[in-house]
């Protein structure tokens, strides 16, 4: 096999603001890994947080669980095209065909939050996520409830703090939205969240930062939910395993993306069409905060859902470059 890494740079279409600070474009690469028999495979380094130099995406090319996960991906996707199925099918016999997805909001402003809110909405999703903390406490209870009054009591609401709250913080906004029925608040705090669930009675999630966190977290119980993203803990199998057994412990699973581009969404769009329980609404929906990118395959969520690609392995590709 031979592989080449393609540096990519595209800025979102507005700056993503989270807890843990403002994004105003992603940077990453993918690769291309032709195999022996001339299958081509795809995968995506796309690091946890943002890179500011060459020389950060460079680090990250040559090492660690982004440049894993992009390899897992590129064979996996070979895999798949030897077996002439779509990807999933590697993973379950019986993969979901479609998989439900949140939407992700954004505004600071309480009134365009409820506008956005509604939009989404009434575009299907049946599930809203919030992100919280980079606003002052106030804002984000006044944030909190006007996406409950916008979007009804029949759609879930999650919020992600991104562990920029101290303790204290989360429980005063948590019990002031007491009416808003969260389904789950995502790192409330940095570390363990398990204490601010039980003191606020919210499910509470963890997104998960290692393998060998996820581990402790499923053997010690300390989540409700456990959020995981392929791109960081080294791809789609390693995650899978970890996922299983986290429902197999009665915690719930969620796949959310990592601000990446289609490529590595499709990765995990096959992840979450392949987890077995009950379904939940997963944090893949991020596509088009971006301006662009040269990936075809990947449709846009319809009713709140997502859609497999077609044909056998990734389904995903990079547009051919014209001269």
């Amino acid at each position: 096999m031979h592989h080449e890494f393609i540096p990519y740079r595209i800025a979102f279409r507005r700056p993503v603001a989270t807890g843990a600070g403002e994004w105003a474009e992603r940077r990453g690469a993918w690769l291309r890994l032709v195999a022996d028999d001339g299958r081509v495979g795809f995968g995506e380094v796309a690091p946890l947080g943002p890179v500011a130099t060459d020389a950060d995406l460079a680090a990250a090319i040559a090492s660690g669980p982004s440049r894993d996960a992009a390899f897992d991906l590129a064979m996996l996707d070979i895999e798949a095209q030897r077996f002439g199925r779509p990807m999933a099918f590697l993973l379950a016999d019986s993969p979901r065909g479609k998989v439900t997805v949140n939407a992700l909001l954004f505004e600071e402003d309480p009134e365009l939050l409820a506008e956005a809110a509604a939009r989404a909405v009434g575009a299907g999703f049946r599930s809203l996520k919030l992100k919280v903390a980079g606003v002052s406490p106030e804002q984000d209870i006044r944030r909190i409830r006007a996406v409950r009054e916008s979007a009804g009591s029949g759609v879930a609401l999650r919020i992600d703090a991104n562990g920029a709250w101290d303790e204290d913080t989360a429980l005063a906004v948590l019990r002031a939205v007491r009416a808003c029925d969260i389904e789950y608040v995502e790192d409330p705090v940095p570390g363990d969240p398990a204490a601010v669930g039980r003191r606020s009675g919210v499910p509470v999630a963890a997104d998960v930062p290692s393998l060998a966190a996820g581990d402790r977290i499923v053997r010690e119980r300390r989540a409700d939910v456990l959020v995981v993203k392929p791109m960081a803990l080294g791809g789609v199998r390693p995650t899978r395993e970890l996922a299983v057994r986290a429902i197999e412990a009665g915690i719930g699973v969620v796949v959310t993306s990592i601000l990446d581009t289609a490529m590595g969404i499709a990765g995990a769009l096959h992840l979450a069409a392949s987890l077995p329980g009950t379904e939940r609404a997963h944090g893949l929906a991020t596509a088009d905060l971006l301006e662009s990118a040269p990936v075809e395959g990947l449709e846009p969520p319809q009713g709140g859902e997502m859609q497999l690609p077609r044909g056998p392995g990734l389904g995903v590709r990079l547009r051919e470059r014209t001269p």
